[in-house]
């Protein structure tokens, strides 16, 4: 536990910390949303999601440029598996192995319900891959003291693809609608002929056989 303390223990404080100043971020957004759409519920949750991300990735960011305290530089691990059998052997590398699955989790489950293009499991992996590539790739350049390993981007995907798999369901709850398109009345002039049946007069009557012998 001291070493997880030792690796992670300096995140607790500045999750703290980063937790208010989202939570006064949400309704200023919904509120500037609302301005804009007419449904007050689609405002409030995508602003929410959106500040949610916008914590998460800033967690995130800040874990990855955070060295470790006492350690002299970042070391690489790329054979896969070497990890997960010290996890099973030890319970801070278990504890450091659950962080790995967690930490993309909230992107994997929050990033479909904003974009329709990642709305696939498969979307999702190829992403996170990406996304935890960079990140172990970032540690080790900047040498922050941590282990650089295949194991963690592998955890990482897999916590991204659990998460979104949980929110499947979820995906399609946050889109807004379009607006129905009323379309204008037009007034068209008919073009075909009109026949108007007028009763005949005394005029018609005495002088049509005159004037028109064929109505005979």
């Amino acid at each position: 536990m001291g070493e997880l303390l030792r690796a992670f223990g300096a995140m607790i404080p500045l999750t703290i910390t980063a937790i208010p100043y989202a939570l006064l971020g949400w309704p200023l957004l919904a509120a500037h949303r609302r301005r804009r759409q007419a449904d007050r519920f689609s405002a409030s949750a995508t602003a929410a999601v959106d500040m949610t991300l916008a914590l998460a990735c800033v967690l995130v960011l800040c874990l990855v440029t955070m060295p470790v305290t006492g350690a002299q530089g970042s070391r690489l691990s790329l054979e896969p598996g070497t990890d997960l059998r010290l996890a099973l052997s030890d319970s801070a590398n278990l504890w450091q192995a659950l962080g790995n699955v967690l930490m993309l989790s909230p992107l994997g489950a929050l990033l479909p319900l904003r974009s329709r293009r990642l709305r696939s499991l498969g979307r999702i992996a190829l992403g996170a891959l990406a996304v935890s590539v960079l990140v172990e790739g970032t540690q080790y350049l900047i040498q922050a003291g941590r282990v650089t390993s295949a194991d963690d981007i592998l955890l990482n995907t897999l916590g991204a693809v659990l998460g979104a798999a949980l929110s499947k369901r979820l995906w399609h709850r946050l889109d807004v609608r379009p607006a129905v398109k009323i379309p204008m009345q037009v007034r068209r002039v008919c073009e075909a002929p009109v026949r108007l049946r007028v009763p005949r007069s005394v005029w018609d009557e005495r002088y049509s056989g005159v004037a028109h012998p064929q109505r005979r």
